[in-house]
């Protein structure tokens, strides 16, 4: 009897080895952690979203940072030590819990990573403070370094043109009512020189002074910022001067995000609240066409769009073609076309166009007449101008009825409009 015992007794305690062998003692597994080098690529309170270097198992990861020991400031670009434990959830990116982050290389900052250049981009703006700080941007013009926005707040419309050279984002012209589109990229304003924006290193405490005395300081690098649009790590630039204080928060890869303007117990703020991508900018122009039965003219209003680094003149030269109504005179012949439109310093339109614009118009001298008056009439009103000198291969306008002299300019005349079409989009 005893031995039977003592033979039970045996084989309990040779299951439970058996077992032990097959069964890690529990919490072991939970004890093992994994560890990798990544890229910090994006980042928002307690969570940052990487991109790995050295690990195989997944590509990219969001990883909770709420019990995780570290003694730096999380920044987008850093190069960091991430340990996390085993648990891995599915999902894209894998969300993991990170225990310890360690900062490997800090992050490298560019002027032209805060203030990208975007083609076909427009940004809106929500404002408080002023009936005048909501506004929005779009990208007229745009080459390597540099770029034209369209800026429109509801009372006006600007031009404004940002360079990025030598570490630093320059404004070298920011000129107001300008309701034409036109191309600055090349040209500065007389007015003012460039105003630096932004100053390499992009580090806490960089610091320069503007030509009318202000000084402007990069007061943050990490600074934390809420928009309609996401909330934000930014750079954080206070401007000071006798008028008070400004400060503008720029951020990677999306660039201005937040505008704070105070003055007294005065506060007023422009804070991103959209971005629309791969977008047009859309205008409403009015063309002015012969009436076929009298010298009088009609004018219609055409919705035109451009994307960016679209030729104004050849917008405008296809919508002027595109007839919707059967009475109104032909101005744009199928071969005719402008080789050249732009706004001279006297407020002038220069318009140059091709020799089929004559050789094809087929009309009487009063007729012709009438056709050259609607075409001043178009381009000067686009331009807010008075007066449109009008060449032909770049010279004086010359038919077998009109011959003008070198310079000679028509004037606009709005007088002899009958009527207006119903606009269209």
């Amino acid at each position: 009897m005893k031995e039977i015992k003592k033979n039970r007794l045996l084989h309990f305690f040779v299951a439970l080895m058996i077992i032990s062998l097959i069964v890690p003692v529990s919490g072991c597994a939970k004890d093992e952690t994994i560890t990798f080098t990544a890229k910090i690529e994006t980042l928002s309170e307690n969570t940052i979203e990487v991109q790995t270097i050295d690990y195989e198992g997944f590509e990219s990861a969001s990883v909770d940072l709420g019990e995780a020991e570290y003694d730096f400031d999380p920044e987008e670009g850093q190069v960091v030590k991430v340990t996390i434990k085993p648990e891995i959830r599915e999902s894209y990116p894998v969300q993991v819990t990170a225990t310890k982050l360690e900062l490997i290389e800090d992050a490298k900052r560019e002027i032209g990573d805060y203030f990208p250049i975007t083609a076909n981009a427009r940004y809106v703006y929500e404002g408080q403070g002023n009936e005048y700080a909501s506004y929005e941007t779009f990208t007229d013009y745009a080459k390597e370094n540099s770029l034209q926005q369209m800026v429109s707040n509801g009372g006006t419309v600007s031009a404004r043109v940002y360079k990025i050279e030598e570490g630093k984002l320059i404004r070298t012209l920011s000129e107001g009512e300008v309701y034409y589109r036109e191309n600055f990229l090349d040209e500065e304003d007389d007015d003012e020189s460039g105003e630096i924006l932004l100053k390499e290193p992009l580090e806490e405490g960089t610091s320069w002074t503007l030509d009318d005395g202000r000084q402007r300081t990069i007061t943050d690098v990490s600074s934390q910022v809420k928009t309609p649009f996401g909330d934000y790590n930014a750079i954080e630039v206070l401007t000071e001067g006798d008028n008070g204080t400004n400060v503008d928060y720029y951020v990677r890869d999306v660039g201005l995000i937040k505008t704070i303007f105070q003055s007294g117990g005065l506060e007023v703020s422009s804070t991103l609240q959209s971005i629309e991508k791969d977008t047009v900018r859309t205008e409403m122009v009015n063309f002015y066409y012969p009436d076929s039965e009298d010298s009088q003219f009609q004018v219609q209003k055409k919705g035109v769009t451009y994307h960016t680094n679209d030729s104004t003149a050849d917008i405008l030269e296809d919508a002027y073609r595109d007839l919707v109504s059967g009475n109104l005179g032909i101005v744009f012949t199928t071969n005719a076309g402008i080789k050249s439109l732009s706004l001279d310093e006297d407020n002038r339109v220069r318009l140059d166009l091709n020799s089929a614009f004559v050789s094809e118009m087929n009309a009487g001298a009063g007729y012709e007449q009438t056709i050259l008056q609607c075409v001043a009439n178009t381009f000067g009103q686009y331009y807010n101008s008075e007066e449109v000198v009008l060449t032909i291969e770049g010279e004086p306008y010359e038919s077998g009825h009109i011959k003008m002299e070198e310079d000679q300019a028509i004037k606009t005349n709005f007088n002899d409009v009958k009527e207006s079409i119903e606009e269209r989009e």
